[in-house]
């Protein structure tokens, strides 16, 4: 299975650019995952053009604070994947989230803008970064496939 991963897209609308952008990036992934801070539901109606499973962060506007989770655990072919936003700086963040889930295989989360791809204590923590780039770097997201095993990577767009 073929995930497409987001995070952080910042966007008050489904603009042109993004919506062309992601038709490119997760035109053959079987569901999107976004890790919070979308930021308006009109980007979350163009995302659900795909099976989409997302939480909040915490510059969504009140609409998505009313219909998506802060945190949630979904079964993905016999993998258990956590899905959070985060909280905090940017050096602390991978502890608070990995501190939310217990007994999960995947850590997908947000916040902190930076990309990352690490293990610990056996699980995957996957950040795909921010859409729109942020600290001098360019926008990227992420895809993750599960078969016999589980692989991440970043692509920039």
């Amino acid at each position: 299975m073929k995930i497409g991963v987001i995070s952080d897209t910042h966007l008050a609308s489904a603009t042109e650019d993004f919506k062309k952008t992601l038709k490119r990036q997760f035109s053959d992934v079987d569901m999107i995952i976004h890790g919070g801070d979308m930021t308006s539901v009109a980007v979350y109606d163009f995302l659900s053009n795909w099976e989409l499973k997302a939480v909040r962060g915490n510059m969504d506007d009140y609409d998505l604070g009313m219909i998506l989770p802060v945190k949630r655990v979904e079964l993905i072919m016999g993998k258990k994947v956590g899905i959070i936003h985060g909280r905090g700086s940017p050096h602390t963040i991978e502890d608070v989230v990995f501190g939310e889930f217990k007994d999960v295989d995947i850590i997908i989360f947000g916040h902190s803008h930076v990309p990352a791809n690490v293990r610990r204590g056996g699980v995957i923590m996957f950040n795909p970064g921010s859409y729109r780039g942020s600290y001098s770097q360019k926008g990227t997201v992420g895809i993750m496939e599960i078969g016999d095993e589980v692989n991440f990577r970043h692509i920039e767009v």
